[in-house]
Order: structure tokens, then sequence, then C-alpha cells
């Protein structure tokens, strides 16, 4: 989080020191989260369903480069939240068994280019389009792991060590400004890779666990 907090106040500072740019500040909820599904040694590990809605702020320092279109920079922190478990009830030799993998909470803090479009329209509200291309910084808190409950007992297995690599970030959308005051809806994607299995093997299973979703943001612009 003070790494968070140091980038924003770099970008701050860009903006602040140099005329003519644009500073936002943004806060977002994510619309139907979305990770890629695990399947470990045949078994389904997650849904593709997030088990909260995710949330992230922003900021970027943009300036206007052509008319109407402006180029800059962006930081923002991201909290993903994890994939919903995936639950099964099975009956194995008379007895009752309920199996299920736990899914470690990831978080990012994507460094991205952003492009905005101000679509040239005469009213009050100005509608804009949005692209944002980068590189995202993924964390994980907790482990993949797998839980059996057989009447009523439960059995503890040891979790796999557990990473998750960095990967591309983008997302693309648009929205409308208004007295200053911005609003957006965008697609966003963070890819992710996670690594799991014995510390120190050379077998340790590779899985795509990328994060998708829709984000509504507002914010507010200032100009330097």
């Amino acid at each position: 989080m003070k790494k968070i907090l140091l980038g924003m106040t770099l970008l701050s500072t860009v903006a602040m020191g140099a005329e003519g740019t644009n500073l936002y500040l943004r806060a977002g909820a994510d619309i139907n989260g979305k990770f890629d599904v695990i399947v470990d040694n045949g078994q389904v590990a997650n849904k593709k369903k997030a088990d909260k809605m995710g949330h992230e702020i922003a900021v970027e320092v943009t300036k206007e480069v052509l008319p109407n279109f402006e180029l800059g920079l962006g930081v923002a922190y991201q909290n993903h939240g994890k994939a919903e478990k995936n639950i099964e009830n099975l009956i194995y030799e008379g007895r009752k068994r309920t199996i299920y993998y736990e899914m470690p909470e990831m978080k990012s803090i994507p460094l991205y280019v952003t492009t905005k479009y101000n679509l040239p329209v005469n009213t009050m509200i100005k509608p804009y389009l949005k692209a944002d291309l980068g590189y995202s910084f993924n964390k994980i808190n907790g482990k993949l792991g797998w839980n059996l409950i057989e009447n009523n007992h439960k059995f503890d297995y040891p979790s796999y060590e557990t990473e998750v690599k960095n990967g591309a970030y983008f997302g693309i959308g648009g929205g409308f400004e208004y007295n200053d005051f911005t609003m957006d809806l965008m697609y966003k994607i963070n890819k992710a890779e996670l690594e799991y299995g014995e510390k120190d093997s050379k077998k340790r299973e590779k899985k795509d666990l990328d994060y998708s979703r829709i984000t509504l943001s507002v914010g507010y612009k200032f100009n330097f």
C-alpha cells in the first residue's frame, strides 16, 4: 500500500509541476467479476464467478497531444477478491463426501499508459472513449489447497506452496464528463498465472488465473 501511495503521489506531483496537464482521481467497483477456472488433477477447483465485488482506486495524469485526444500514465490499486470455490457432494462406498478447494485472494497494482478521446460535441455533458494498456503486478493472500469432509469429519490436508505471476493489463470503454466530474464503464482484464505444488519441485503446476470484469468508475479531474 505504501508503494501505491508513493506512485500516486509522484504522478500527482508531475501533474502539478507541468502546465496544461490533467490529473484524474478515480474510484471504481467491479460488475460481474470472473476468474479463469483451475482444474487440478481432474478436479474443478473454482467457479468463474468472484466471491465478492472487486474495487479499485486510481490516479491518472494526461496531456492533450492532439485536438480532443489525451495521452498519459496511470497507476491503480485493485482488489479482486478470490474465485468462488467449487463444492462437490459425492457418495463414495456409502459415505457422504464433500470436496472443495480453498482459493487465494488476488490483488493487483497495474502501471499503464492511458488514452482518452473526447468526442467533439458542444454540450455540458461531454462523452469520451478511453483505453488503458500496461503491466499488472499481482499478489495473492492465501494458498491453493483442497479439503475433504466425510460423514461430517474434516480431513486436514496441507495446502500447496502457491505463487502468482505478473502479467499484462488492459481496459477499454467510455464515459462522460460533467463540470470536471467523470463517470465511465470499462471492460478490464488483469493477466495472471498461478504456480503451485511442492516448494522445490520441478513439476509445479502452472494455471492461468486471469481476472476480467466490467468496472464502473467515478472520478474528478483537476486542471493545471
